[in-house]
């Protein structure tokens, strides 16, 4: 495990890598921490392929998440190229156990596949979806030009 900080405009972020599974699969977590006025916010950006150990995994790592009184989580899917559908409900009970603890949750990038599998699986309804991180993680005092609103 990797942690990096990094300064951000008048915010500090905290990243930890994460490995979550080995071989084939290759799965990996980013988390990133952000304090804001409105409490910590932790941007898990998944990547490769989730198994169920790696599911597993991750469930533990949120389940943390949930323990330090995280806030808000958006769950990155954008670099993620599959999840095994069987472990599908597993994730998603763990992002429901997430916001019954500690805050609200959002699953952002997820791909035209990757929506078929949670609506495979019979989650999608259960999901708070939205298109980019990025969009959500801009400071609202920052303008679309990047100055800073008047």
């Amino acid at each position: 495990m990797a942690v990096r900080t990094e300064a951000q405009g008048r915010h500090r972020a905290v990243a930890v890598n994460l490995e979550l599974g080995h071989g084939r699969s290759g799965a990996s977590a980013r988390v990133e921490f952000h304090d804001r006025p409105a409490g910590r916010l932790a941007l898990v950006a998944l990547r490769g392929r989730l198994d169920a150990p790696a599911v597993t995994r991750l469930v533990s790592a949120l389940e943390d998440l949930a323990a330090e009184r995280v806030a808000q989580l958006l769950l990155d899917c954008s670099a993620l190229a599959h999840i095994d559908y069987r472990h599908v409900p597993e994730l998603v009970a763990a992002l429901t156990r997430f916001e019954a603890c500690s805050g609200t949750f959002v699953v952002c990038g997820l791909s035209p596949y990757l929506r078929d599998v949670f609506r495979l699986a019979g989650c999608e309804p259960r999901l708070r979806c939205w298109p980019s991180a990025d969009d959500l993680l801009v400071p609202p005092s920052i303008g679309s030009s990047g100055e800073r609103a008047s």
